[in-house]
């Protein structure tokens, strides 16, 4: 018996202990491990299993199951719902699960059908049963009557959502169906996000949006990863600007080309007898155009198919990895497989893992898309180490960071380091948002807003006790129309120790002075007023009467803004949470 299995067999009896489980549950995890090439179930599954079964327990209302990319998510949620919550008494007869696909595509969702809905075997009473799960589309989730009259008629205890990072967003349909109407209705029932990547659900538990417990999928030494793939040195870093389909105006006419480094990578399939590469494209018409090419310059030596929702491709995207296993695994072919939106997070490739020579992986612009595409579509359980791989290593490298370590995604440095290499955000709901730059920072010390009546007392003019009397008079005659009526951009207000910003010097669109209207004690003055230099003191003038439409935000007077002695400050990067899960813009 080797360590690791001394050590799943040891945290299984603890786990079963926690959960003062019966002796069936222990029965039929033995038989399913003994039978685990027949029933694709696992020891890192069924400890998976039995950690959310634990957190369910406990009486957790939100949770998200955080795994690996094709380490057996799927195979966890059916151990656990069919074996684990029965056991413990959470799910009794006739209750059931709802899985729902947070994704369009029809080839997943049948996946999934065929995966959780299977019936399963129960060893202590020697029976075939029914799955609890029921799966279903996120769509006919959201469709009236549901989602009360599924919830209602299967009895539903648990709500599973599938790569929870898809259709997660403020107005989604999910938000709409489960939030806004399933939850207000039954505060108890409980929801469990599963993925690689659950970057939103995970920003709103660590900014205190929700109450989530979070469960770490268990990594196997036989499984083979993004991590591992680095490690090994399968990953090349993917040329700046890099496209598959190279162009360029020749004569007025555009000529198109395949990228040099394409080439060399389909020469390496060719030097296998059999064998995968995927190239993702932009878009269909490029696609179409590489595919051409591609055909042109390796009739002889391999096919070459496109796949996608376009008529102009060879088949659909179901369609088409059904047609590739049979032509690389039936019939001992060479392909290249040109992709534009298929291959994303859920599919599996299965079999085909083990025939993949090259995939090239343009997205480097989304963590979770960039990790979740062709490079996480051959992580798994398989041996082929043969792989060349193109994608942004330095998307890929914190991936593999936050695959070690989920709570690095909070790190500064860590979110610091993805923003200047023009990741742009975790998700499609949790975007960066640059809070501060790395450099000089002048903080702002109080801010007081006079306005133009009070400008005209004695007060107002002693609140000005800064600026002298020449100073003060061209303050007020800033708001005569004659001035902001006329040419004043650039006009300076020459006074030792105090900038400006007068409204009416810049254009309605791109108005300096109302779009640092709202700055506060958090700003950097430096940014308000664009300058490096010290000042003491910084004006920002609305010089427009309040009822001028120029004037944007309803109010004429000026705000005296002092500043602080400058320093220097780190790089902050936020994230900007969109999703269901938050309710704070940025955290």
């Amino acid at each position: 018996m080797t360590t690791y299995q001394k050590h799943w067999n040891a945290e299984i009896e603890t786990l079963l202990s926690e959960l003062n489980a019966p002796q069936s549950l222990e029965e039929n995890i033995i038989d399913t491990l003994h039978n685990a090439k027949r029933t694709g179930i696992f020891p890192n599954q069924i400890i998976n299993a039995l950690r959310l079964g634990l957190s369910i327990k406990e009486g957790h209302q939100n949770m998200a199951f955080v795994a690996s990319m094709q380490s057996g998510k799927s195979g966890t949620i059916y151990f656990l719902c069919n074996y684990v919550l029965p056991a413990i008494g959470l799910i009794r007869e006739y209750e059931s699960i709802l899985f729902v696909t947070s994704m369009r595509d029809t080839d997943l969702y049948d996946q999934n059908c065929r995966v959780l809905q299977r019936e399963y075997y129960d060893a202590a009473t020697d029976q075939i049963k029914a799955s609890k799960l029921k799966v279903m589309k996120m769509s006919d989730f959201f469709n009236h009557p549901n989602p009360h009259k599924v919830v209602n008629e299967f009895d539903v205890q648990l709500i599973v959502r599938d790569e929870d990072q898809y259709g997660c967003g403020e107005e989604s349909s999910f938000q709409v169906a489960f939030f806004a109407e399933l939850r207000r209705r039954i505060a108890d029932i409980k929801l469990l996000a599963v993925s690689a990547t659950p970057y939103d659900i995970l920003d709103a538990q660590y900014n205190g949006d929700a109450d989530v417990d979070v469960i770490v999928g268990v990594r196997p030494p036989e499984y083979y990863g993004i991590s591992e793939m680095l490690g090994d040195g399968l990953i090349e870093d993917i040329p700046e600007d890099f496209k598959p389909l190279q162009s360029q105006r020749i004569e007025g006419e555009t000529v198109y080309n395949v990228h040099p480094k394409v080439q060399v990578y389909v020469n390496f399939l060719n030097t296998f007898e059999n064998g995968l590469g995927v190239i993702r494209e932009s878009n269909t018409t490029r696609a179409t155009e590489l595919r051409r090419l591609l055909k042109e310059e390796y009739k002889q030596e391999c096919k070459v198919i496109l796949i996608g929702s376009n008529s102009v491709c060879d088949f659909s995207i179901n369609e088409g990895i059904k047609e590739i296993s049979d032509l690389i695994l039936k019939r001992g072919q060479r392909v290249v497989l040109i992709i534009v939106q298929a291959l994303t997070a859920g599919k599996d490739l299965g079999m085909l893992k083990e025939k993949v020579r090259f995939g090239i992986e343009p997205r480097d612009k989304q963590l979770a898309n960039g990790a979740q595409g062709i490079t996480g579509r051959f992580c798994g359980y398989h041996k082929n180490r043969d792989i060349k791989l193109m994608a942004s290593l330095e998307l890929l490298n914190h991936y593999a960071q936050f695959e070690q370590d989920w709570e690095i995604f909070a790190d500064p440095e860590w979110r610091n380091n993805l923003y200047n290499a023009n990741v742009r955000g975790l998700s499609t709901h949790t975007k960066f948002v640059k809070n501060q730059s790395q450099g000089v920072f002048t903080p702002i010390e109080n801010i007081e807003f006079i306005s133009y009546q009070e400008l005209l007392t004695e007060d107002g003019r002693n609140k000005l006790q800064f600026i002298d009397d020449e100073a003060y008079y061209r303050l007020l005659s800033f708001f005569d129309p004659t001035f902001y009526n006329g040419q004043t951009k650039g006009t300076r207000f020459n006074q030792k120790g105090v900038t400006v910003r007068i409204a009416s010097g810049y254009n309605q669109n791109s108005n300096r002075v109302y779009k640092n209207w709202q700055s506060n004690l958090e700003s950097d003055f430096g940014s308000v007023f664009f300058k490096k230099n010290q000042y003491n003191y910084g004006l920002l003038i609305s010089n427009f009467p309040k009822d001028d439409e120029r004037n944007t935000m309803g109010e004429t007077g000026v705000k005296i803004i002092t500043s602080g002695e400058r320093e220097w400050r780190e790089q902050e990067t936020l994230v900007q949470n969109n999703s269901m899960y938050s309710i704070d813009e940025v955290a």
